[in-house]
């Protein structure tokens, strides 16, 4: 007998006043993705099962809040979540942008990016050649591999820059 995968719900569960586990990665861009927003206190967030790595540069700090069941990592500054970083799940208009081939991308939301970069980086031991397409107005920054999207950044630029220029 074939074994049957049961389609499972985009909802949260709720056990004692405490949220347990959400699947729903649905990006809204410059304000979401799932239940995560943009500008928002991590508190908000810190009852579903997480790791917290922080980072200092000389530059500036920032903590990785990774949420395990979610698959989804916030870079959160001064408490606030200021990027969203999806690398498994990321749905927008229904679509998974995850692995989806960048033309059909910016053929089926009509875009033309701001900004193309290439970026080489290690991942698993290995170097690679990824394209960093920018899209200001709609705060993504979509990382590309082999013609395939691996990573989705969403954030809020201008939120980003009336903080920078207070």
């Amino acid at each position: 007998m074939q074994n049957v995968r049961k389609k499972e719900k985009n909802t949260a569960v709720i056990r004692k006043d405490r949220k347990v586990e959400i699947k729903d990665l649905t990006l809204v861009p410059n304000i979401s993705v799932g239940v995560f927003i943009i500008g928002d206190r991590i508190n908000n967030y810190t009852d579903y099962p997480h790791v917290v790595e922080r980072h200092k540069e000389k530059e500036f700090s920032y903590d990785s809040y990774m949420f395990l069941n979610q698959d989804v990592i916030l870079w959160v500054e001064n408490k606030r979540i200021e990027t969203i970083r999806c690398e498994k799940e990321c749905y927008w208009d229904g679509n998974n942008l995850i692995k989806m081939p960048i033309e059909k991308f910016l053929l089926t939301y009509n875009l033309i990016p701001d900004k193309l970069d290439n970026i080489y980086l290690l991942v698993n031991g290995k170097g690679q050649n990824q394209q960093v397409y920018e899209f200001d107005n709609l705060g993504l920054q979509i990382w590309v591999w082999r013609k395939k999207i691996v990573t989705v950044l969403a954030a809020n630029y201008q939120q980003i820059d009336n903080k920078d220029n207070s």
